[in-house]
């Protein structure tokens, strides 16, 4: 029997001559194809998936794609590569809309075998459409609820909103449910919201037809408390006896419209009525707007929620009066120097009256009288006789609320010559 070492010496030698067949000779040992390792989608249409992947280790001449609508890879729904792929990339065409796919990927050697195919991943497409009966469902004073029917082939819903006005890019959520709720940090505010059907694949990828055909809406939150209310005119054309009324406030931001409530002097609703839109000052006629009292107004914002109005808190309480009813002047006697009687009609809720005067329409007016009647005399005007001419008057009566003096609207006026009767 040879003995070990010379066993182990021959073993050596054939080691040896192995080896220098490798360095010297050109004999070269391939490794073995690896299996493919990060597959993932990276983009979608409605019909198509993009994969990548990372380069697989050993002899590879390029890889192969298979796509089922399940897991065995079998079936009408198989597909696959044709010829050998070069780059770590594929698109996958002529998918079914709104689908789930599983994709593997296969390295393939110089021999042109496979190697071990990657783990089957999941991929979506997009579905087409978009959702029906988007609508706000509640307004908050800083949230907005919102909802929508459910889409077939949809397993999630992208919601994009943004506050219009606003440069900030647009907010992106993506939902399992049909409704959602904004909550907003801008109260007082409106948005542009946007829902798209979508398809979410067990990987997270998020297929869905943002920038294509959308279902789309304004939503706002409540509008905030109205503040600035005031009256601008106590008419309309001219006429001060037919029930017309101006105000303006500040506009919010989220409102659809206004309701105003009116009271009388002694607290009585006199009117209430809910106005669409609103465009920086608001007319209000109602005969029951009469020259004879003071009155006050507080007004709401609201937005429409599906065939509600809901409101914002209520402005505070703004007192207002109309013109003092009819005014008249008349001479006291066929003198000047005896001065020019006025008279008006009583308004109800006025602390006192101020008698206004000037010889041009458009000029400056002197206040001449304060009374708590319903006539006094003028004789003088800056200290100057009354004299023969035209004046120009107005009278306005006064309410005093807490530490502010209220006047009613002091804007038409009439004039006179004292040598003849008034003239309107």
């Amino acid at each position: 029997m040879k003995s070990f070492s010379k066993v182990l010496a021959k073993f050596s030698k054939v080691w040896m001559l192995a080896l220098l067949c490798v360095l010297f000779l050109g004999v070269k040992a391939e490794a073995a194809t690896g299996t493919v390792n990060g597959v993932k989608q990276t983009n979608h249409t409605y019909n198509a998936v993009l994969l990548e992947w990372k380069n697989a280790t050993g002899d590879v001449n390029g890889y192969k794609v298979e796509w089922c609508k399940d897991t065995s890879f079998q079936g009408t729904t198989y597909g696959s590569s044709t010829e050998p792929i070069t780059k770590v990339e594929y698109a996958i065409q002529g998918l079914a809309a709104g689908s789930d796919y599983y994709v593997r990927v296969s390295a393939i050697d110089s021999n042109g075998e496979l190697g071990t195919p990657s783990a089957p991943l999941q991929v979506v497409t997009a579905p087409i459409g978009k959702v029906a009966g988007l609508t706000q469902t509640k307004a908050e004073a800083k949230n907005i609820s919102l909802g929508w029917k459910k889409f077939n082939k949809a397993n999630c819903y992208l919601v994009a909103y943004k506050k219009v006005g606003s440069t900030a890019q647009a907010q992106v959520k993506t939902v399992t449910k049909t409704s959602y709720k904004i909550a907003s940090k801008a109260a007082d505010s409106t948005f542009a919201v946007m829902v798209y059907p979508a398809r979410k694949s067990k990987a997270g990828y998020v297929a869905n037809a943002y920038g294509e055909d959308v279902a789309g809406a304004y939503m706002s939150t409540l509008p905030k408390k109205v503040t600035g209310v005031k009256m601008l005119y106590g008419g309309y054309g001219g006429n001060s006896q037919a029930g017309y009324v101006t105000f303006t406030w500040k506009p919010s931001g989220a409102a659809d419209g206004y309701e105003y409530e009116i009271y009388g002097n002694n607290g009585k609703k006199i009117v209430k009525k809910a106005v669409k839109g609103y465009n920086q000052k608001m007319l209000i006629k109602n005969s029951k707007l009469k020259n004879d009292q003071f009155m006050k107004i507080r007004v709401r914002g609201y937005v429409q929620v599906g065939k509600a109005k809901k409101y914002g808190p209520w402005s505070d309480a703004t007192w207002f009066a109309k013109f003092v009813a009819k005014q008249k002047g008349a001479l006291v006697s066929n003198k000047a120097s005896d001065g020019i009687r006025f008279s008006w009609a009583k308004t109800a809720g006025a602390k006192d009256y101020s008698v206004y005067l000037s010889r041009t329409a458009n000029g400056k007016y002197t206040k001449v009288a304060t009374t708590k009647g319903t006539s006094c005399v003028v004789k003088k005007l800056g200290g100057a006789p009354i004299s023969t001419g035209y004046y120009y008057y107005y009278v306005v009566a006064n309410k005093k609320v807490g530490k502010k003096v209220i006047q009613s609207d002091d804007t038409w006026y009439g004039s006179f010559r004292i040598t003849t009767s008034y003239y309107y």
